[in-house]
Formats: C-alpha cells, structure tokens, sequence
C-alpha cells in the first residue's frame, strides 16, 4: 500500500517538469524545423546562420537605422513556399516576386495552409553562394529591411537552378510570422 502514494508523488513530479518544459527525450528534436517534420541541413543551417548573423546586429539598410533584433528559426512551410516560387523563376525564365498566373507571396504562403501575421519575400538571381545572396540583399535597402524586420520570426530560404535560364540560379526567401 505505501507504493501508491510515492508512484502518485512521482507521477506528479514528472508532470511538472513535462509542463515546466524541464523534460525532454533524446528523440524529441532540438529545433522546428524538425518540429515542423523537415531535416535542417547543412545547406539549410547555412543560410539561417547567415541571416541570423545579420540580424544579430544593428545596421542601415538605406535610410533606415535598425537595431539587432532575434534570431529567426527554420520553418519547413516557409521553405516550400520559397522553392515553389526558385524553381517557378527558374523553369520559366522569369525573375519577380509575382508568377506568370499572378500570384504573389501573400497568396503562395497562405495556400500552403500557412497562417500569417506578417509575411515578406526576397529574391535574387544569378549568385552561386549562400553568401553571396545574402551579402546582396544587405546590401539592398528594402531586402535589408526585410530581413531586419523584428516583426518576422520564421524564415525558409530555396534555390533553384536551370543552366538554360538567363540567370541559371535563383533564390527565394520567405520570411513570416505566425498568427
């Protein structure tokens, strides 16, 4: 009869640290986006680094001064929106925040059944390195601002390629934040 009352303790115990986030297994996941059921590559951790590098610190992007702000996490709807959008630029030639049927990124966000609260696209063409897409878009005011925006708190970042197409690369970003 006295095992009752110290399963029930321990029962309580563990309960508490489930809800206080103390808890964890190692076949929980660290991050979301394998949270979000996509692996984070290295190509993929890459490209966040790189962006929550720039967000770590304080800059002029044109004429507007901003001060560092949080870091971005991956979301995997987010990264299949922007390679839609890589390989639409790609296989059909064309280099624009809106597709040849007129769909922007409002639209290609939300019917990927993502919710937003704020939703915000970079894209770029031409650059071979992860590097050098987002050394371009710091340099851009309006790429810059998107990316230094504090009110985006997920991102998803795609390149497509097609050695027949004018610029043969082209990247997309996505960057959000949930509602």
């Amino acid at each position: 009869m006295k095992i009752r009352p110290i399963a029930w303790l321990l029962a309580g115990v563990l309960a508490l640290l489930m809800s206080a986030g103390a808890w964890a297994t190692e076949s929980e996941p660290d991050d979301s986006a394998s949270r979000n059921g996509c692996e984070l590559t290295d190509r993929k951790r890459e490209m966040l680094s790189r962006v929550n590098e720039a967000r770590s610190q304080a800059r002029q992007c044109g004429n507007q001064r901003f001060a560092a702000v949080n870091e971005l996490s991956w979301d995997c709807t987010l990264e299949a929106a922007a390679e839609a959008h890589s390989r639409d630029m790609a296989e059909n030639d064309y280099f624009s925040h809106t597709g040849p049927d007129g769909v922007g990124i409002q639209q290609r966000v939300s019917e990927r059944d993502y919710v937003w609260r704020a939703v915000g696209e970079n894209i770029a063409a031409g650059q071979m390195s992860i590097a050098a897409v987002v050394d371009g878009w710091l340099e851009s005011p309006g790429h810059c601002r998107n990316i230094m925006k504090d009110t985006f708190t997920e991102m998803g970042m795609a390149k497509a390629d097609d050695p027949d197409s004018e610029y043969s690369s082209y990247w997309t970003q996505v960057l959000a934040q949930p509602r």
